[in-house]
């Protein structure tokens, strides 16, 4: 699903892209291409795969799956990757060690990265779907079996930029 900034989606999947445009290839219509400065988000299902705003509800709203974390980039420089025990308004809390727990607030918080699971070839897709045993003659299968598919980096937050935090819905136009 791919999000304009004027609030119209297109569901599809990508036919080309280059560095100043995405081009979509709905299903049973003719090719959308939309400029990179008109594009707001893309996502596969409910995960994000790229996000033109910095937003804390975005943060808040992620529900990672288990080999997926946030980076945290804080104010000192420092970096920190995990999985949050609790995401509020105003802070993100990790668990360091048994019950030893860390909080940084939001005001010390620069950046926020979604590291998600790099989503599936179409390949892989149609062969899950169409013929599972299939699956086994296929190298994809076994990089996803061992965890090795890699991972996508999503900026969610960034405290340099504007913060917009408003409820996306897909317009009809």
């Amino acid at each position: 699903m791919f999000m304009r900034k004027d609030g119209t989606c297109v569901d599809g999947s990508i036919s080309r892209i280059d560095p100043k445009a995405v081009t979509i290839q709905p299903l049973q219509k003719p090719a959308v291409k939309i400029l990179r400065g008109d594009l707001l988000q893309a996502s596969q299902d409910d995960a994000l795969l790229f996000s033109a705003r910095s937003s804390w509800a975005d943060v808040e709203a992620v529900t990672l799956q288990p080999s997926e974390s946030f980076i945290l980039k804080i104010r000192n420089g420092q970096a920190v990757k995990g999985i949050p025990l609790e995401v509020t308004d105003d802070r993100v809390v990790f668990k360091r060690f048994l019950w030893i727990t860390k909080r940084y607030a939001k005001d010390q918080i620069v950046t926020v990265d979604y590291l998600r699971i790099k989503p599936e070839s179409d390949a892989f897709d149609y062969f899950a779907q169409e013929g599972p045993a299939l699956l086994f003659f296929y190298p994809e299968f076994y990089d996803r079996l061992k965890g090795l598919e890699g991972k996508v980096p999503v900026r969610l937050y960034d405290a340099l930029r504007p913060e917009d935090n408003a409820q996306l819905k897909c317009s009809r136009r």
